[in-house]
């Protein structure tokens, strides 16, 4: 099997999609790795470290796409991307097609390709390996963000998140109670700040709880304590996670209205669409915008500013994957593993997700294999 590593389109795309660790369990396989030369620098990685591990350097994108069966991406797919895709090729990566545009999905469903997307896999358990693993950074690098923003250089209501004696730390209000929300939770509650979590499923917000010992408040993600809590907040973190569908709109633009000013917002669902009304995405050069006087920080891949964590993250968890596929045939890896096939997006001309086809207006079939 021919395995194919771009080099990421995106000027924010900072993550590779292997390692070179990655590629030597591919190459002692048996398997053809070939990556477009700059492929992993963002990342720390130089081309002689992944040629060192059995890689072969191409040095154009229509390269990787013309030679490989397998192509990993990152960031989605652009137009021009998608005009390189080969008939046939298996595409691997985020896509994020409930907020894509529809001439790419109808490009991709022409070249009867098999679309995997790393956001939508997901095992028995009803856990997202990918998004469990790459939360638990994001959920980390929340700390950071918020401490940076609320400072009074950067605008912010001149804070810090744990406050000191006689002084009450910051007030952290978090949206959503899956693995995003349990790591910023976790991390922010370390600080020692005042966090308070809002969702609507019992057994994860219990299981907050008991991670924090009973330190967190949790209350149900009702519209009025939505709106009553965003007020006090000094921090909201919106961490709302729908696989394979757009965020839900959780806080509006009158709710952040009433918001203090200087307070900040980190949007965690924006790869998603975002689920604060006055969200739209931000880039790493430039994170931040000021609305109704709130500072937002709305960074799609936020995890790509520790690029190198998470490229071993990534490429520790996809190399499974690759395995099976490169042992079984892709056919036979879908019919074996489940949690594969929950992650296909596209076979052979079909859209396999409703929502997605209800979106386009789009035929769907959820039957394997393809």
């Amino acid at each position: 099997m021919n395995v194919g590593v771009i080099n990421e389109s995106s000027k924010i795309e900072n993550r590779a999609g292997l390692n070179p660790s990655g590629v030597s369990f591919l190459v002692e396989k048996g398997h053809t790795v070939y990556v477009q030369a700059g492929a992993g620098l963002k990342a720390g990685y130089s081309n002689e470290e992944y040629t060192a591990q059995g890689a072969s350097i191409v040095f154009t994108k229509e390269e990787v796409f013309g030679r490989s069966d397998v192509v990993l991406n990152i960031s989605p797919l652009n137009q021009e991307e998608c005009e390189l895709v080969k008939k046939d090729q298996i595409l691997i990566g985020f896509h994020h097609l409930a907020v894509a545009k529809k001439g790419i999905v109808e490009e991709l469903l022409k070249k009867n390709v098999i679309m995997i997307g790393y956001e939508i896999i997901q095992e028995e358990d009803e856990i997202l390996p990918f998004y469990e693993n790459l939360s638990e950074i994001a959920g980390q690098m929340c700390l950071a963000i918020a401490g940076h923003y609320l400072q009074t250089n950067q605008g912010g209501r001149g804070m810090i998140l744990g406050g000191v004696v006689s002084v009450p730390p910051a007030t952290v209000v978090v949206i959503g109670s899956g693995v995003l929300a349990r790591s910023a939770t976790r991390a922010l509650l370390g600080a020692g700040a005042h966090t308070i979590v809002l969702g609507h499923n019992m057994e994860r917000m219990r299981r907050i709880e008991e991670m924090t010992a009973g330190r967190v408040i949790t209350l149900m993600g009702s519209k009025y304590n939505l709106t009553r809590l965003t007020k006090v907040a000094d921090v909201l973190i919106g961490a709302v996670l729908r696989p394979g569908e757009r965020a839900p709109i959780m806080i509006t633009r009158e709710m952040v209205k009433a918001m203090r000013p200087g307070s900040v917002i980190i949007d965690l669902a924006i790869d998603h669409g975002g689920c604060i009304e006055t969200s739209r995405p931000t880039t790493l050069e430039h994170p931040t915008f000021v609305d109704e006087g709130i500072i937002h920080y709305c960074v799609p891949n936020i995890t790509s500013s520790v690029s190198r964590t998470s490229t071993k993250v990534l490429s520790n968890l996809v190399v499974r994957y690759l395995h099976e596929i490169g042992d079984f045939g892709v056919d036979e890896a879908l019919q074996r593993d489940l949690s594969l096939a929950r992650g296909v997006y596209i076979c052979r001309g079909c859209l396999t997700k409703k929502n997605i086809a209800e979106r386009f207006g789009l035929e769907w079939k959820d039957q394997f294999p393809c």
